[in-house]
């Protein structure tokens, strides 16, 4: 391994992989004698005792930590901050995608449930009759209770049956969209848990959902059957009334949640990156370090930049410790300036700290705005340490003030004064979201692993044999790795605002469209149960529009109520998804007029088809009507 024997010792398990993920793994050594202690790249993990919390332990290392510094000056602004392990690997952001996602899978299945409850409601009142004879008969409240529940939990299982079915295949089609470091584990999939839910879920919604249909059913008074007043007893409207108007207050919530989520996702792929990111090969090389002592790395990266852009398309190459949206080594180091500042004296910033070779930032199309680029003689060790600063770095030390010629210092490394040479365009580095203050100093021969990009003329598969000839004839036995193209890169930053984009989408239409059906089901219901009524209105001279208007009217006031519930409900929760959305207000205007426009139309053509059939019922058929 880069050209040294080893011995293999172990067998990693495949958890391991969400501590350090990797292929191999080395014993590491590390030099008391260093001088650089402001080096922070190791990752420590530590296991707690039984009934030692985590204020506890953070108490401990501050005892620590105080010791380290009065015994090294250097690292007097320097502590240790105990993290739980999964709130590393599991980020808030995504841990509040999550919630939302089963929020809305959670409104759906209560949309769902609604409308079948309000199907069961409109069913028992058609099977009065029937539960009268039974009752005649001898059968007992709780007898008539028990088989309604039982016809309930069969429908609930077999549509729970189904969804398993289309869960495992919808699974693998998200799993197979995410990007590879999205979520902390691997292999999502449909396993013996998730049935375990699934079945139980299934269970307690017949349960909860069927047991006021057949508790309404159940206790049909046998009188008022027998003499025929079914009809007038019916089941109450105002249950099937307020179920219709709680799936579209569902309904509201999700599509008001969708549409921010969707504007964020526009917003987000307008942004301005700081670069141009077409047309942009990258990959990485990895020195030996056996091979390639510190003081040799630089010439083999100056003859390897050469030779990239002597090729045949193309344009410009360099190289740098991380690039924006890449797997690379990104350093956020605290900086200090001295002399004149914008800031109170001896003020650390948090900076990404990125080393870069001459051409660098033209090959990745970053503006030079003021000063001049680096070059060869920069990154020489002779000479004086210079570097380049980001627009927001040089805004937030020095104001309006000229940059170019002030001094910096990484913070308790006062002895290496850095001197300000050029500012370039901010980079949005590690997210879309953010722009990140970074400074780039030239000393590349100090890391043995760096990505190399190449700006090319055409596409950037096309000379991709060209740049591994050109790497093989340096060094035959150095691998070219993590090979991409910028967009590449930047489409997997994307993927995570996609996909909540996307799912949340899919359930906003399907609540949609199951709230539509239940508004239908409520208007059908009371027009078949309103039919000998409209036919005496149309008897005694109703015309047929007054009687539409009738009917769709009872039915946009369900709407209203459910609409206007849904917005206030979006209104209250919108502060959820604040760290979500991108550049969009959460309580936009837009959004939630369009979101309860849209809902009105639809609320208004689900009551066309039933107010149309009440308009057209023949008033002496009607006055027959059983």
């Amino acid at each position: 391994m880069n050209g040294v024997d080893t011995t293999v010792v172990g067998i990693a398990p495949a958890s391991l992989a969400l501590l350090s993920n990797g292929d191999l793994w080395i014993p590491m050594t590390i030099d008391p004698a260093h001088e650089n202690r402001l080096n922070h790249v190791i990752l420590a993990v530590g296991r707690l005792r039984a009934g030692v919390a985590l204020a506890q332990a953070q108490a401990e290392m501050d005892v620590v930590a105080r010791q380290v510094t009065q015994q090294y000056a250097e690292m007097k602004e320097w502590g240790v901050r105990l993290v739980d392990f999964h709130n590393v690997f599991v980020s808030a952001d995504l841990q509040t995608a999550l919630i939302v996602l089963l929020a809305a899978v959670g409104c759906v299945l209560l949309i769902a449930s609604a409308n079948v409850a309000n199907l069961l409601l409109a069913r028992a009142a058609s099977r009065q009759k029937e539960i009268v004879v039974r009752t005649a008969m001898g059968a007992s409240r709780a007898r008539l209770l028990r088989q309604l529940l039982v016809e309930s939990l069969t429908l609930s299982a077999l549509g729970g049956s189904v969804g398993v079915m289309a869960a495992w295949w919808g699974v693998n089609a998200v799993d197979a969209m995410l990007p590879a470091n999205l979520l902390p584990v691997r292999d999502i999939q449909v396993d013996l848990d998730v049935m375990l839910f699934a079945a139980m879920l299934t269970i307690l919604t017949g349960l909860l959902f069927g047991i006021a249909p057949a508790w309404h059913a159940a206790k049909t008074d046998l009188n008022d059957v027998l003499k025929q007043a079914v009809r007038a007893s019916g089941v109450r409207p105002r249950l099937r009334n307020g179920l219709a108007a709680g799936e579209l207050a569902l309904a509201a919530v999700l599509l008001i949640g969708a549409g921010l989520l969707a504007q964020s996702l526009l917003r987000l792929q307008r942004v301005e990156l700081g670069f141009q990111p077409d047309r942009l090969l990258t990959f990485q090389l990895a020195l030996p370090e056996s091979q390639y002592p510190a003081d040799q790395r630089a010439a083999f990266y100056r003859r390897l930049l050469e030779s990239l852009r002597a090729m045949p398309g193309a344009r410009a190459a360099g190289a740098s410790s991380g690039i924006p949206f890449g797997n690379g080594a990104h350093t956020t180091t605290p900086i200090v300036t001295t002399g004149a500042s914008a800031l109170p004296p001896d003020t650390a910033v948090p900076t990404d700290w990125r080393m870069v070779t001459p051409g660098f930032f033209q090959a990745m199309g970053v503006p030079l705005l003021r000063g001049r680029d680096f070059t060869d003689a920069d990154a020489s060790a002779t000479a004086p340490l210079v570097v380049v600063v980001s627009q927001a770095t040089a805004r937030r030390f020095w104001g309006d003030s000229d940059p170019l010629g002030r001094i910096l210092h990484r913070q308790g490394d006062r002895a290496r004064q850095y001197t300000v040479i050029g500012v370039v365009g901010d980079v949005r580095e590690n997210t879309l979201r953010l722009e990140s203050p970074a400074v780039y100093y030239p000393q590349f021969n100090l890391a043995s692993r760096m990505d190399v990009v190449v700006r090319t003329e055409g596409a950037p598969a096309s000379i991709l044999p060209v740049v591994r000839q050109k790497v093989r004839e340096i060094d035959a036995a150095l691998p070219v790795s993590t090979v991409r193209t910028m967009e590449e890169w930047l489409a997997s930053s994307a993927a995570p605002p996609r996909l909540n984009a996307l799912l949340l989408g899919i359930f906003a239409a399907v609540a949609l469209l199951i709230a539509a059906i239940g508004i239908y089901a409520v208007l059908a219901y009371s027009v078949d149960q309103r039919t000998r009524e409209i036919g005496v209105r149309m008897a005694l001279g109703a015309p047929r529009r007054q009687v539409l208007r009738l009917v769709a009217r009872e039915g946009m006031v369900v709407g209203a109520i459910g609409i206007a519930a849904g917005v206030g409900a979006a209104l209250a929760l919108s502060r959820v998804l604040a760290s979500l959305v991108f550049e969009v207000p959460v309580r936009d205007p837009l959004t939630f007029v369009v979101v309860a426009a849209a809902l009105t139309l639809v609320a208004l053509a689900a009551c066309v088809i039933p107010a149309r059939k009440a308009s057209r019922v023949d008033p002496i058929v009607a006055l027959r009507y059983e």
